[in-house]
């Protein structure tokens, strides 16, 4: 079987798993041929038969969508797995009815989450002109392809609600990263990290807000903030204007997530909007102890044995979350542990390599 992983965007959530994918499959002795089609930034990681370089810059590209779909004819997959909501619509305009399509749906849009979100800022609004028309474009790109896939059972439920994908073309497959080895336990909190978009959605001015409140009487006290976006250079004026810059540190984007949250003892995350986030996923898998609002598939990750969940948008509850592990190590320890234990035995990479397997020879016995 030959597989194609198709991706418009180099970076973030969908970019990670596709690429965590083919390389956990490619290690196996046996299995489908997986070759990732998307941005020549993907190369790294990858060898030059698991990636084959195309663009697809907007859905009005129409060079990039005649490229994808020259590869597609001399590549003739027997599954396409578009990884990202732009892959998804590419995919099912070029692909025919010849190749069987699936579209993981990773999470809906800002601009639409009030149709998603159960809790928070956003929850109940309204879409935009835009936002509605990106889920109207979703619902009928679902309705084209062989299945879609959820990444949590939240998802799956909104997929079905909301967007009426018919329940026997919808399949609900965790994300999965891989395991590290046991790192060393925590014994007291001296960093926090966040590892995100800087998306507005992501709330990362409320977790530097949320810091900087604790900073003063906490001078060794740091906060490591991994990534790029929109809100970063907001974040930047609010740790100058504080006098504790020094104890905020931003890296910029990084692709070496998992070296990033070795120099840390505590995972923040307090977005107002996401679906099933691998950064999150990462660091419990790492063994830190973790705060993260109960937002789409996050409370099927991060129960209340293994971190602390707050109320989305809300920057004191942020900060009572951050004091608390600072000041109760013991239950620090305790999160961490137990959402190592539930990261390996729910969310491993090769459990959900496994699941994926599971699908496209499902799909390909289906279409034979």
């Amino acid at each position: 079987m030959k597989v194609v992983l198709l991706l418009t965007q180099d970076r973030g959530g969908p970019a990670d798993l596709a690429t965590s994918l083919a390389t956990e499959l490619a290690g196996r002795a046996t299995g489908p041929e997986v070759i990732i089609l998307g941005p020549a930034s993907l190369a790294a990681g990858l060898t030059r038969t698991q990636l084959l370089p195309v663009n697809v810059r907007s859905k009005a590209d129409g060079r990039g969508f005649a490229a994808v779909s020259r590869l597609l004819k001399w590549l003739a997959p027997d599954i396409i797995h578009a990884q990202d909501r732009r892959a998804g619509l590419v995919s099912s305009l070029v692909a025919g009815r010849k190749i069987p399509v699936v579209l993981t749906f990773h999470g809906v849009p800002d601009s639409a989450a009030g149709r998603w979100v159960q809790a928070g800022p956003l929850m109940g609004r309204r879409p935009d002109m835009a936002g509605a028309t990106r889920l109207v474009a979703d619902a009928l790109v679902s309705r084209r392809v062989t299945c879609t896939v959820a990444p949590s059972a939240a998802m799956a439920g909104f997929l079905r609600h909301e967007l009426r994908v018919p329940a026997h073309r919808l399949r609900l497959l965790h994300n999965g990263v891989a395991i590290p080895p046991v790192r060393r336990p925590v014994t007291g909190i001296r960093t926090f990290i966040t590892v995100s978009s800087f998306a507005p959605c992501k709330a990362a001015p409320a977790l530097v807000q949320a810091f900087l409140s604790i900073a003063a009487s906490h001078p060794g006290l740091r906060l490591v903030m991994v990534g790029d976006g929109d809100d970063r250079r907001r974040c930047e004026e609010l740790a100058e204007r504080s006098g504790h810059s020094g104890q905020v540190e931003f890296t910029g984007y990084r692709t070496d997530v998992t070296a990033q949250l070795k120099r840390a003892d505590a995972f923040v995350l307090p977005s107002v909007n996401e679906n099933l986030p691998l950064a999150l996923l990462q660091a419990m898998a790492a063994g830190m102890p973790c705060i993260a609002t109960p937002i789409g598939g996050i409370p099927e990750m991060l129960t209340e044995d293994c971190g602390l969940l707050i109320s989305p948008g809300d920057v004191r509850s942020l900060r009572t979350a951050m004091q608390r592990l600072i000041d109760e190590p013991t239950l620090a320890a305790r999160f961490g542990s137990a959402a190592r234990s539930r990261a390996t035995e729910r969310f491993s990479l090769p459990r959900c390599a496994d699941d994926h397997l599971r699908l496209w020879a499902d799909i390909a016995g289906d279409h034979n």
